[in-house]
């Protein structure tokens, strides 16, 4: 094994890891090296273990678990490139790909007992246990349909509760909700706020019960990623100021 991991860390960087295909090392695929005198001290100490190697940098990976139905039905009818592929020790396929900015790690996401490795993975090197390699050769692109369904479109806003309905009201909060919905990360505090002063002044004019306005806020705050904590907190602030006149 301290042969086959040195062979495998001329091309890419290795760690140990126990039978369960848990690291050995303190910080997992953190501590992954090629330095071939680390290699030897791991190996030297753990002589039996397997080849552990980081994911998302040089490749990324699809861990079908054929063990299970699900996963059989998927890999049979998916349409998937040809790709190098390394059998598992249960049986199962990682199948391996080009690095991608947008392949994450997910458990089941795609389909059930199919699982992707990204940045901040790793898998086991099955073929240093002599293990069967399918396509050696190539290394395809991520399919786009696996990029969409890792990284679906985000559900859209709540529907607005405005009393009436009436239609340049109900234009206008639909068009805050989206607003805050779609706030990038930095500026998601301050276009809360800003929106929660508007619906403040809706409040005001008898358009927009409170509390809905304040559900409203939240919730589509929330799908911009803020904690629905901070959020709450953020529109109860901007509703003080529009009535205080701060």
């Amino acid at each position: 094994m301290i042969t086959r991991a040195l062979d495998l860390a001329k091309r890419l960087p290795v760690f140990p890891c126990d039978n369960d295909k848990r690291p050995f090392t303190a910080h997992g695929f953190k501590d992954a090296s090629t330095d071939s005198d680390v290699i030897r001290r791991w190996w030297t100490r753990w002589p039996d273990a397997l080849i552990g190697v980081p994911t998302g940098i040089k490749f990324c990976v699809v861990d079908v678990d054929l063990q299970h139905p699900e996963a059989q039905e998927w890999y049979g009818k998916a349409n998937l490139p040809v790709t190098r592929t390394h059998v598992t020790r249960s049986g199962g396929r990682h199948l391996l790909f080009r690095p991608h900015d947008e392949f994450r790690c997910s458990a089941s996401k795609i389909w059930k007992h199919v699982d992707t490795r990204g940045i901040g993975g790793y898998i086991i090197w099955w073929p240093a246990e002599e293990l069967e390699v399918l396509h050696a050769g190539t290394v395809a692109e991520v399919p786009g349909w696996i990029i969409a369904k890792l990284n679906p479109p985000p559900p859209p806003p709540p529907p607005s509760r405005v009393i009436g309905r009436a239609a340049p009201v109900g234009n206008k909060v639909d068009g805050l909700i989206r607003t805050v919905a779609r706030a990038g990360e930095g500026e998601r505090n301050h276009v809360t706020f800003w929106a929660s002063c508007r619906f403040a002044e809706l409040v005001d004019q008898g358009m927009v019960g409170r509390d809905d306005a304040i559900a409203l806020v939240m919730e589509a705050a929330a799908r911009a990623g803020l904690p629905r904590d901070e959020a709450r907190r953020t529109a109860l602030s901007a509703f003080r100021k529009s009535h205080t006149g701060a």
